[in-house]
């Protein structure tokens, strides 16, 4: 049983909002640093937000070097994870496969395979045949390859949480559930003064935002504006006895993706570009006829199986208008620490994340060139966007 504390209204030297992965990976970072830390979450439980909606997906095959770079931290650090606390983070590094049979779409991927190899990651091209023996649910008909990453795979969201509320717990973290900050204010010293519905103020030398969806409510009470939105994002289930283990599949040409769970049975998901942004996280209908439409193009063997409704979700994607993420002091608020806009990549970058705000917090030279990720891009017009999103 987690059990979550709650021993003073600090001061903090920071205040983490939001216990989804990316808020917890960024106290646990900020606590190695040596820091005292706070983390708020308006919801009963970590992770109980868009963390627990996500498909489970990591990968280091992007097309930016800052996304790979990220991508790459974060796996070691989830391999890391998974040795010290074993099956319970449900790691599984099957691979994904990155495939089309689309000529422009191909010399892309050999771009950004090359890119991806000179930074460190071993990203090989697989031929039709390589690609259906690693997965035998693929129809490669007009198949021109896939890429292909071993080290990438999927883990569980909610032993990913887990692992961090236990890290946390043992350095002696202060996580608080059921605790909404609804304003701020000036604290002594030029501390923050936090208001948290039921309970006293908190004080803290800097805040991260990592709120997920509800980031630019936050930045909004230090009066700052981020172009993050929340996006619905859809998953469905089909059940099969099936439990052989493929690799994360990705159909470039169409938007689906399938994998196989470890316990049997086909997660799908596709993500309509068109989708508005929105609160809803009731399971769109337009989002079953639109996989119905596409599944047949690589996984016709798919369209036949049963759909189990109850086991079908959605969940919400923090958005930006250029599918990277905040990550870096907000412009003209250096005690407001925005670490929030991952999209559907919040699970799969958070350990770097966190890392990056601890790098910040502590004065230290960022690990990572955090540049593109800098929130003060778009009123700058130097925007950089990440085409291989999901």
């Amino acid at each position: 049983m987690i059990v979550l504390v709650d021993r003073s209204a600090g001061p903090f030297d920071a205040a983490v909002i939001g216990a989804g992965v990316v808020g917890l990976a960024c106290a646990a970072e900020l606590r190695r640093a040596g820091m005292d830390v706070v983390v708020l979450e308006r919801n009963r439980s970590p992770g109980e937000g868009s963390t627990g909606k996500a498909n489970g997906g990591i990968r280091a095959q992007f097309s930016i070097a800052i996304d790979i770079a990220m991508s790459l931290h974060s796996i070691a650090v989830y391999e890391s994870m998974a040795a010290r606390f074993g099956g319970s983070l449900g790691l599984h590094q099957t691979g994904y496969l990155m495939m089309t049979a689309d000529a422009d779409t191909a010399a892309r991927l050999h771009r950004a395979r090359s890119l991806q190899r000179s930074l460190g990651a071993d990203t090989v091209w697989l031929d039709p045949g390589e690609v259906a023996a690693r997965a035998d649910i693929v129809a490669t008909e007009g198949l021109r390859g896939a890429n292909f990453h071993a080290r990438d795979g999927f883990i569980d969201p909610a032993g990913v949480v887990a692992a961090y509320v236990r890290i946390l717990r043992e350095g002696g973290t202060e996580l608080l559930r059921n605790a909404p900050v609804t304003g701020i204010g000036e604290g002594p010293g030029g501390m923050v003064r936090l208001r948290v519905e039921g309970r006293g103020p908190v004080l803290a030398r800097r805040v991260v935002d990592a709120a997920g969806p509800h980031a630019a409510e936050v930045a909004g009470m230090f009066g700052v504006e981020i172009p993050i939105v929340p996006v619905r994002r859809n998953l469905a289930f089909l059940p099969s006895e099936r439990r052989r283990l493929i690799p994360m599949c990705v159909d470039l040409d169409t938007g689906v993706l399938v994998r196989r769970e470890a316990g049997g049975g086909y997660v799908v998901a596709y993500s309509d570009p068109n989708d508005p942004p929105g609160w809803d996280t009731s399971l769109d209908p337009r989002f079953l006829e639109a996989v119905a439409q596409r599944i047949g193009n690589r996984f016709p063997g798919l369209g036949s199986l049963p759909l189990d409704a109850r086991r079908c979700w959605a969940g919400l994607y923090p958005e930006t208008p250029d599918h990277l993420a905040l990550v870096g002091p907000a412009p003209g608020e250096p005690r407001l620490l925005l670490c929030a806009g991952f999209g559907g990549h919040g699970l799969m970058h958070a350990p770097a994340a966190g890392r990056a705000i601890a790098d910040l917090a502590a004065g230290r030279d960022p690990c990572f060139d955090l540049r593109p990720l800098r929130p003060g891009r778009f009123a700058e017009g130097d925007v950089t966007v990440e085409p291989d999103v999901l």
